[in-house]
């Protein structure tokens, strides 16, 4: 009886044992099991174009497109290109698609699936183009000598939001389509001309800027046709009293906008005084005759 219980607990312990040997051999062999290769991320094509409106020609330079994914009301840049018609490996799911063409913008929402997408995005774009000529187009302006601004006109105010001040003659400047209030300025003199400029879809716009205006030379002379007085003074006024332009020296050049001026010459603090007519694009000497 004592043998046999002594077998017993041997054969118990054993077994208990054996069983927490195969219990840990089994832990271990299901411990790698347990690690388990990342799935494939699914994703899908997205292509894409641009056209001129909805029914205009393929957009073929200057293009930026951005990508942004869409979480409810947030949206975040996933990518972006700035190819003609570019490809896109996204993730399934709502994204934002954002063109650009130089200021014109268009945003459109599309779906990425599994087997791709592709999508055209209308932008409503046209471009600008802008030249200057003095008192005529036989005499063009040098694009140095022209300031240009373009603003947005709002209720009552044709300047209402600036667009660009750096917009350089005879470039191309690519816009949304609408009506722009341009101001055209005659570098270095008050000469101003502004004009409303309609950009349509599809349509290079040229606007062509005369400036009335000349180039004056200045004399003070103690003769018709005589010799001018070196170190001279020169004021420029409107009839309004507004001073347009000073200079120094025996003849100088002013460029100045058509028009009546009175014009101030001081030599040796003494005054002289005459009355001016300027025409657009006629350049001429101006002379005061010291009395």
């Amino acid at each position: 009886m004592q043998a046999h219980s002594r077998e017993s607990c041997v054969s118990s312990a054993a077994s208990r044992r054996g069983i927490g040997r195969r219990a840990l051999l089994l832990a271990g062999l299901a411990l790698p099991a347990l690690t388990l290769p990342a799935l494939a991320q699914r994703s899908g094509l997205l292509t894409l174009r641009a056209t001129f409106g909805e029914r205009g020609p393929e957009i073929g330079e200057e293009l930026i497109w951005r990508i942004y994914s869409v979480r409810g009301t947030d949206a975040q840049l996933v990518q972006q290109s700035a190819e003609i018609r570019p490809n896109f490996s996204l993730p399934p799911g709502e994204y934002a698609v954002h063109a650009s063409h130089g200021l014109a913008t268009a945003i459109r929402t599309v779906t990425v699936t599994e087997i791709g997408t592709s999508a055209v995005i209308p932008v409503n774009a046209g471009a600008l183009v802008v030249s200057g000529h003095i008192g005529g187009p036989e005499r063009p302006m040098p694009p140095a000598r022209q300031s240009l601004r373009l603003f947005i006109p709002t209720a009552n105010n044709s300047e209402g939001r600036l667009v660009t001040s750096v917009l350089r003659p005879g470039s191309v400047l690519r816009l949304p389509e609408g009506t722009y209030h341009l101001v055209s300025t005659y570098s270095g003199t008050n000469s101003v001309v502004r004009s409303d400029v309609k950009v349509e879809t599809g349509k290079v716009t040229e606007a062509a800027v005369n400036h009335r205006a000349a180039t004056m030379t200045l004399k003070l002379v103690r003769a018709v046709g005589g010799v001018a007085l070196a170190g001279t003074q020169w004021t420029i006024e409107t009839p309004g009293g507004d001073i347009v332009a000073e200079a120094v020296g025996a003849f100088p050049n002013v460029d100045i906008a058509e028009g009546a001026y009175t014009v101030t010459a001081r030599h040796n603090d003494r005054e002289y005084k005459g009355q001016m007519k300027v025409e657009g694009g006629v350049n001429r000497d101006f002379e005061i005759i010291v009395e």
